[in-house]
């Protein structure tokens, strides 16, 4: 059985790469495979030279555009996730369809904005029980995205069997859902309601928003929106030329975004 682990990147988080990885590889030796959500050939090269760099097909369907969306909806997503979501949404809903690319029988997604602070073997091996799927229970189960009795999962850490049939249910929720709910973490949240698959709720330790502060036995921390990528900036510095070619080119990339 192989293990591996899978993670995501476009044009406006390509900077993350070399911060993931300097953390990630102190403490894990797990083959990685990046999925390219649209980087640029720097980007997709520095990949390479660290593991396997899949290209996700074309989609057939395309997200609704924002001007497709009830303004009602629209202003409840962006209460939740900020009026600058818009330009992430494309990349969140390519998560569920590049799962499906997994060269590993077993996976974990990490998502680019989480730092690993240590072995992350105890998630591989809680797969090893007939798991289908194991994620991370959210704090906030306050939604109004939530059906009665669903649950709020956490789609930034993601431990998985490839063969398991809640990817392509995911993916088919996702497709039908988007227009209704503004994200990968609520369409998985709702496959998973749906379906019912063998889960496991890992500790939120292997899932940690660092807005709640430090924490010290966190194995995984999640530094999510805007407030988390500006708190990785402070201490942020480039080692290296092509670390600060990746940053340049995603801060042009997204000077060069049209705001919505």
């Amino acid at each position: 059985m192989s293990q591996g682990i899978l993670v995501g990147c476009d044009l406006h988080q390509q900077w993350l790469l070399p911060w993931w990885w300097k953390h990630y590889s102190v403490h894990n030796s797990y083959p990685v495979a990046f999925i390219d959500f649209g980087m640029s050939k720097e980007a997709i090269n520095w990949c390479k030279e660290r593991g396997a760099c899949l290209t996700l097909p074309s989609l057939s369907h395309s997200l609704s555009l924002k001007d497709e969306i009830p303004s009602s909806v629209q202003a409840s997503w962006e209460e939740r996730y900020g009026k600058g979501f818009w330009i992430r949404r494309e990349a969140w809903f390519k998560k569920p369809f590049s799962l499906l690319l997994c060269p590993f029988s077993t996976g974990l997604w990490i998502d680019i904005d989480c730092r690993v602070d240590g072995s992350l073997e105890g998630i591989f091996y809680c797969m090893n029980f007939d798991i289908e799927i194991g994620v991370v229970k959210d704090r906030d189960q306050d939604s109004d995205f939530l059906m009665p009795g669903e649950t709020q999962y956490n789609s930034g850490v993601i431990a998985f069997q490839k063969e398991a049939p809640i990817l392509k249910q995911w993916v088919d929720t996702s497709l039908k859902t988007e227009h209704l709910l503004p994200g990968d973490q609520e369409t998985l949240s709702r496959a998973i309601h749906t379906f019912k698959p063998k889960l496991m709720e890992l500790p939120s330790t292997y899932n940690w928003y660092k807005m709640y502060g430090n924490n010290k036995k966190a194995i995984i921390h999640h530094f999510c929106g805007g407030p988390g990528k500006i708190e990785i900036l402070k201490s942020f510095s480039p080692e290296t030329p092509i670390e600060s070619l990746l940053l340049l080119q995603a801060l042009k990339s997204v000077e060069n975004t049209p705001r919505t």
